[in-house]
């Protein structure tokens, strides 16, 4: 008899705690929404999952840098932008000091001009979370520094040398960064440059476009013999048709800086349809590892209520059948 009774007490006692480990385990589930609890349960839809994960990290880190690098192109599209609409004001106040009817200083149209240069200067230097934004790949201060230690420490600068026959007032602009195009892996097939050189703004060297405006303030400072002109004095025929000359070439430059604008947005336009193609990927992967990590809910609840209700009844008949001793079949 007793042999008998510790056999039922085992096989109960291996039920119970079946059926406690099973609600474990859906408890478990039911708080976290995930149906893989431990790996010895399901190991190859474990590593299933970190394989997707995996993928949606690498993705999600593209994603992060492309947005990083859309917006600094964006800030750069925007001081070109301020840039371009300078250049096109230098044209336009240049064209106005040879209009026969404007009875203005021509002198004071030079002196805005420079001005606008400085703001131009400006603009060029501009700087995204602390890097440069057109000096090629020497995009912190001290990079420019260890190459022009006796200078700023910003890429484009105005300067004022000897006076020359070809230059009164001795400005020159210097450019003191590289060519270099920085380019990042917009995912894992591609890559793009998100860096608009210098040459792309102000044609060779980084400094070719500032040369007619410098010649326009000359022209409208200066009379042929050097001298500063009185804030009366007019210009005569011939320095009329140089400035007519000069505006033409600031007139093909805003063109042309237009049009490398154009194909700089052009590229981040590129690097946001991937970014958005890319975002659609996460989405379709998070779907894929919901279905295999997730736990359907309602077929967890359900199991989890059989579960304790037989939990509650085996634990209620072993109760009534731990009561009996031999003593008691021996009555």
């Amino acid at each position: 008899m007793r042999i008998s009774n510790a056999m039922g007490y085992s096989t109960l006692h291996t039920n119970i705690a079946r059926l406690q480990e099973d609600t474990y385990y859906n408890q478990i589930r039911k708080a976290t929404g995930k149906d893989i609890v431990n790996i010895a349960q399901a190991p190859s839809r474990l590593m299933d999952v970190k394989k997707i994960i995996a993928q949606m990290n690498m993705k999600e880190n593209y994603i992060d840098a492309n947005d990083y690098a859309i917006s600094e192109m964006r800030f750069a599209e925007d001081q070109v932008a301020a840039i371009a609409e300078a250049m096109q004001q230098i044209r336009d106040l240049s064209v106005s000091s040879t209009n026969p009817s404007y009875d203005g200083s021509v002198v004071s149209i030079g002196t805005f001009i420079k001005g606008i240069m400085t703001d131009i200067i400006r603009n060029a230097n501009a700087d995204f979370n602390g890097k440069y934004a057109f000096s090629g790949t020497k995009t912190r201060p001290s990079s420019i520094l260890d190459d022009y230690p006796d200078m700023t420490n910003m890429p484009f600068e105005l300067i004022e040398g000897p006076s020359t026959p070809e230059n009164f007032s001795g400005f020159s602009v210097i450019f003191k960064g590289n060519m270099e195009n920085r380019i990042i892996n917009k995912d894992s097939h591609s890559q793009e440059v998100i860096n608009m050189n210098a040459i792309d703004l102000f044609g060779a060297g980084g400094v070719e476009f500032f040369q007619p405006i410098i010649d326009l303030y000359n022209v409208l400072i200066f009379t042929r013999e050097g001298e500063v002109r009185e804030i009366i004095d007019g210009m005569d025929r011939a320095e009329k048709q140089r400035v007519n000359e000069l505006q033409t070439i600031v007139a093909n430059n805003v063109e042309t800086l237009n049009k490398n604008v154009a194909i700089f947005a052009s590229r981040r336009v590129r690097i946001d349809t991937v970014t958005t193609q890319l975002r659609e990927e996460v989405t379709r992967l998070d779907e894929v590892k919901s279905l295999k990590e997730d736990a359907d809910m309602g077929k967890l609840l359900s199991d989890l209520a059989k579960e304790e209700i037989a939990l509650q009844f085996t634990l209620s008949i072993g109760a009534t059948i731990q009561k009996y001793s031999l003593f008691d079949f021996l009555r």
